[in-house]
């Protein structure tokens, strides 16, 4: 029994581990039937499961109640869906605490906006000083739409929180004062507390998934080229990306040394990145290289193009295909200067991209003209010898088992 016992958990641990690895090392917050593992702080708002939500509805008089997760989380990227009453504002807290740490102290920590004011996906010190989003960066939009489900990204690595709704970015905040003693805690769902002649009204969320970001390992440590070998011109700025700037005479694609290339190869992973391409920018990231000597060959590129208002359909050469293998499903290209960013999991044969929070490649490399390509490699990155400059940053990856 005891033998049986064992294998039973065994074959469990495994089974979570190989679905958060095709999963891109997602893992769900939700189980799906109950609430295990998270607990209720301040308030008296209530929360149910119905069908595949968590389902906060208001209590008359009651202030801010928060469904909280047990475990606390640093550096991660989240996603979920959110549906609320027209009348009700709510948000997620990240990495918050409670006040004085205790089960009824005060929660306190950023938190990002839901709402039908315009003010959704910005970021709000709940208890620790209202708007961390500068006055100056909150613009009103209308990306998040009322009576619909609304799909909420959210990154916070290191000073840095970044969101996206619906798939369209609205805040970049770095703040290396307000983060310091914001750099871990609990996530919570926020019902807002309503005034007693109002409500009672409801906010629901849905996919609920987080992919821990501590495990990932920076590549680029934006002051220098450790861990990376070229004979090309990549100069660290100040921010922290880092610059192409071919020198006067370098022209041409396959001057394959100018390229940046990393020292280690890799086999599984998730490789997460952002770039800023110029007008006509042209470039592509390179994984998987047996030879760096002959990525054309002996790689898989996926191509950084100035794709911006091109129609479908899309081919392998447009912004986010695989270079001879396929094109992506849809143009999620950004303009010229802003940043795009790019996820590519490999896991042995199955290889996906999402473009700006939404999935463009879903293939299998051994059923197509990748098959006969290396399962190791190295990363790279294009130096197409264009005037132009191309920035990149916040280049790491996660290793898979």
């Amino acid at each position: 029994m005891i033998r049986m016992a064992f294998n039973i958990a065994l074959i469990a641990a495994i089974s979570t581990a190989v679905s958060s690895a095709e999963d891109g090392g997602f893992v769900s917050l939700f189980n799906g039937k109950d609430l295990d593992g998270w607990s209720q702080k301040n308030g008296t708002a209530t929360y149910r499961v119905e069908g595949d939500s968590i389902v906060g509805k208001t209590n008359t008089g009651s202030p801010n109640s928060f469904l909280c997760t047990d475990k606390p989380y640093g550096d991660f990227e989240m996603t979920f869906d959110v549906k609320v009453d027209t009348a009700l504002n709510s948000g997620v807290q990240i990495r918050s605490q409670t006040k004085g740490d205790t089960p009824d102290g005060r929660v306190n920590g950023p938190q990002v906006e839901i709402s039908l004011d315009g003010m959704a996906g910005y970021v709000y010190g709940e208890s620790a000083g209202g708007w961390m989003t500068p006055d100056a960066d909150r613009k009103s939009h209308t990306h998040f739409q009322d009576g619909e489900w609304n799909s909420y990204r959210i990154v916070a690595f290191g000073p840095r929180i970044q969101t996206w709704i619906n798939g369209t970015p609205i805040s970049d905040l770095v703040d290396m004062d307000k983060f310091k003693t914001h750099r871990e805690g609990f996530i919570g769902l926020q019902v807002h507390g309503i005034p007693a002649d109002k409500g009672p009204y409801e906010v629901r969320w849905r996919n609920l998934k987080i992919r821990d970001l501590s495990e990932f390992q920076t590549l680029y440590n934006g002051k220098d080229l450790e861990g990376w070998t070229t004979t090309g011109n990549w100069l660290p700025q100040e921010d922290g990306s880092l610059l192409i700037q071919p020198r006067d005479g370098e022209m041409g694609w396959t001057r394959y040394a100018d390229y940046l290339w990393s020292e280690k190869t890799y086999k599984d992973f998730v490789l997460d990145l952002e770039y800023a391409y110029p007008p006509g920018g042209n470039s592509g990231i390179y994984f998987r290289t047996g030879d760096r000597s002959d990525p054309v060959e002996k790689g898989i590129e996926l191509q950084i193009l100035d794709s911006t208002g091109k129609e479908e359909p899309l081919t392998h050469h447009d912004h986010g295909g695989v270079i001879k293998t396929q094109g992506p499903t849809k143009n999620m290209s950004r303009p010229p200067h802003e940043w795009n960013r790019a996820v590519i999991t490999c896991i042995g044969n199955h290889l996906t991209v999402e473009m700006n929070g939404e999935k463009t490649i879903d293939l299998q490399l051994d059923e197509g003209p990748m098959k006969d390509r290396p399962m190791e490699g190295y990363i790279g990155l294009q130096d197409h010898g264009q005037p132009n400059n191309l920035l990149f940053r916040n280049i790491r990856i996660l290793e898979l088992p």
